[in-house]
């Protein structure tokens, strides 16, 4: 009898630092505030000579190189915003840019340049995003296109510029080099207001590429 008394006493101590542990635990912590928020910091100001612009894959113009004399900064920011940022910071022109950083990557806020123009990217805002417009091409290929790592990302084939996803990389690429003839159907990009493309002929993204007899659909 004595024994069970005694574990009903623990038992009951027990069930008490439980309660109490549970309890504690779901006390509301006071909110951090703003100013000490690990992850909110204030914009990076980037002063330099622009040298130069980069490209994302299909030839959009969305990255500056800025020189800062020992070192070179990329600042990125979105395609659709080419063409204002490039009328007010021209190559080997001083510019200020205000950019969020995170782990050594930019994301461009505003620039400005030494005639005091500015341009904030919050003013406009992204074009909606369409299909774009049902193409057909065949003949041969008059020229590969390919990034810095010298690696094909697109093909052209008369006046129109073909690109190629990561996968189809992979699995075209080699295919393409041999083919003595290529049909592809695909929707070709409609080139909005702002972006500013590198290509020489309007990109497409292949929904089906044909490799002399051979057919291959594109998911």
């Amino acid at each position: 009898m004595v024994f069970k008394l005694r574990t009903y006493h623990l038992s009951k101590i027990f069930f008490i630092f439980f309660v109490l542990f549970v309890l504690s635990g779901c006390e509301k912590k006071p909110p951090v505030p703003p100013h000490l928020h690990p992850e909110i910091e204030e914009p990076a100001i980037l002063n330099g000579k622009v040298k130069a612009y980069e490209t994302n894959p299909e030839g959009d113009i969305d990255k500056i190189i800025l020189n800062q004399g020992r070192k070179e900064i990329k600042i990125h920011f979105p395609p659709h915003l080419a063409k204002y940022i490039l009328e007010i910071a021209k190559k080997n022109e001083m510019i200020v840019i205000k950019a969020t950083s995170r782990e050594d990557s930019y994301e461009l806020i505003s620039v400005s340049s030494g005639n005091r123009k500015t341009f904030d990217a919050g003013k406009i805002l992204p074009p909606k995003p369409s299909p774009g417009k049902e193409v057909f091409i065949k003949g041969t290929i008059s020229g590969f296109i390919k990034n810095q790592e010298n690696k094909i990302t697109g093909f052209m084939i008369g006046q129109k510029t073909v690109m190629l996803g990561p996968e189809e990389r992979i699995t075209l690429a080699p295919l393409l080099m041999k083919a003595h003839r290529v049909e592809v159907t695909g929707l070709e990009r409609d080139m909005r207001e702002g972006i500013v493309n590198t290509l020489k002929f309007p990109p497409i993204r292949m929904t089906e590429i044909k490799l002399d007899s051979i057919v291959y659909k594109i998911r």
